[in-house]
């Protein structure tokens, strides 16, 4: 079975890093645009193991090759340049064809783009795993792509608790949760063709008869056999393999809480820390002082309306369980966000980094899926609209586009080049300064060094002249006749 992950992001390189090392015989293709990224730096005498992706845990760290790349653009200019220069790498490129089971990473905003690059490649029998933040993807490519339920593909919706970050080169990231901690939960969304009961096949119960609070038994590796759709039971096996992520099969009723948990938890830690830190927030800054726990406690009250006036909607005549409606009730959701800041308090949220980049957010799929929800079911959301707002202005004055506020980032700009240009000035006359000083010192040296040049000639000069003198003298004394001497006649 081909495996194609969508997004080798953070999360992608993590699930890809841990599909290969548990699945070695499937084959795993990285789907990316150009594939510009994804450079290998493997041994020439396997080349087909020349692109690695690297995970570092608390110490340790692994690595996976063997991977195949698949370039989801039909066709671009240098495309097959491209794909030759890739395979003299070593790299092995994908041939296309129909995907079997294909796991998305990307961010929720560029999801249905890049879903339709390939859509012709994904048939009825194909799998498609959601793992995202955000609400509303499932729903959006449904509408857009596979309207008709017949010819729509199984869908498997995944949650995970694991924080990564990206390492220090490509294909390589930073695994923050602690081994044996973190969670990836999944659930199967009902067969469209209604031709499968997944709960009866994996519960041996119908829905309505599981728990939708609580943890119900879980399936185990390896699943029982599933005629009807093979590449759903196949999927799972892969997820269920994958023991260091602590991986779980849920109900949907039960995945889809866990599902609005997530989202009710980001709505509050990545939109206060990406619209108040811009990107320079860590997560524990949120718990840190009253304001803080005042930010929660509101944003949790607005979120819990909206989400409880939802699970009525959705029970119709029917009210809810009690035990569904304290789980997202106000405390309860105020208590799980303080405890997960708590626990990611040295963690940056994506969000934050994305418009500490400037790039896009997945704000309209986490705090707009409340406003949306809150204006179809008449639950005023004032928070949620301002969180909305306030991180598309922060990415935008970070650099998105110029769609917001064009003037402001315009003037923005401007006041940072003319404090950068006087800087540069300032540090320009402090250069020229140190360099007058020396060529003064130079030329200071200089002349004393031709003093002493010039001393100790003169020295050299006067003892010549000396010697000469001496000479001069020695000679002269040599050449004078001595008087003969006369004796008296006394003496004689």
């Amino acid at each position: 079975m081909r495996f194609h992950v969508l997004g080798i992001g953070s999360i992608g390189t993590l699930v890809a890093h841990n599909l290969r090392r548990a699945v070695p015989s499937a084959e795993v293709n990285l789907l990316q645009r150009r594939a510009k990224n994804l450079r290998g730096k493997g041994k020439e005498t396997d080349k087909e193991r020349n692109l690695t992706l690297e995970v570092q845990r608390h110490g340790t760290k692994t690595v996976s090759s063997g991977y195949v790349v698949d370039l989801t653009k039909a066709d671009w200019p240098g495309k097959e340049h491209f794909k030759t220069e890739l395979e003299e790498q070593g790299i092995a490129v994908s041939a296309g064809g129909p995907i079997d089971s294909l796991i998305v990473c990307t961010k929720a905003q560029g999801t249905s783009h890049a879903i339709g690059e390939i859509a012709d490649r994904i048939q009825p029998s194909s799998v498609i795993t959601l793992l995202q933040n955000g609400m509303g993807v499932y729903d959006e490519l449904c509408a857009k792509y596979w309207p008709d339920p017949g010819l729509r593909p199984q869908f498997i919706l995944g949650t995970t608790t694991h924080g990564v970050t990206p390492g220090e080169r490509n294909g390589s990231i930073l695994h923050m949760t602690k081994p044996g901690d973190g969670a990836l939960k999944l659930g199967v969304v009902p067969d469209p063709r209604g031709k499968t009961s997944y709960d009866r096949w994996l519960w041996g119960s119908a829905a309505s008869r599981i728990p939708s609070v609580g943890q119900p038994i879980a399936p185990t590796y390896p699943l029982p056999k599933l005629n009807a759709e093979p590449n759903v039971r196949e999927t799972l096996n892969a997820f269920l393999s994958m023991t260091e992520l602590n991986p779980e099969v849920l109900p949907m009723a039960n995945l889809y809480h866990e599902l609005l948990l997530k989202v009710a938890v980001n709505a509050t830690i990545n939109a206060l820390t990406a619209s108040l830190g811009g990107g320079f927030m860590r997560n524990g800054d949120l718990v840190r002082s009253s304001p803080g726990f005042q930010l929660i406690k509101q944003t949790a009250a607005e979120t819990s309306a909206v989400l409880q006036a939802y699970l009525r909607n959705l029970a119709g005549g029917h009210p809810p369980e009690p035990e569904v409606m304290r789980l997202f009730s106000a405390t309860s959701l105020e208590d799980r966000i303080k405890s997960i800041a708590t626990q990611t308090q040295d963690n940056t949220s994506s969000m934050a980094m994305d418009v500490k980049a400037g790039r896009d957010t997945e704000i309209d799929y986490i705090n707009g899926f409340f406003v949306a929800l809150g204006t179809k079911l008449g639950v005023p959301t004032p928070l949620n609209r301002m969180l909305v707002q306030m991180v598309k202005l922060r990415a935008e004055m970070a650099g998105l586009g110029n769609t917001f506020l064009p003037p402001i980032v315009d003037v923005i700009k401007r006041r940072e080049r003319k404090m950068v240009n006087k800087q540069e000035e300032k540090l320009a006359r402090r250069a020229l300064s140190l360099e007058e000083r020396r060529l003064s010192l130079e030329r200071i040296e200089q002349r004393e060094s031709e003093l002493e040049k010039r001393e100790r000639r003169r020295a050299r000069k006067s003892a010549k002249r000396q010697r000469v003198r001496e000479q001069e003298a020695a000679r002269k004394l040599a050449t004078v006749e001595m008087p003969p001497v006369v004796m008296s006649s006394k003496e004689q």
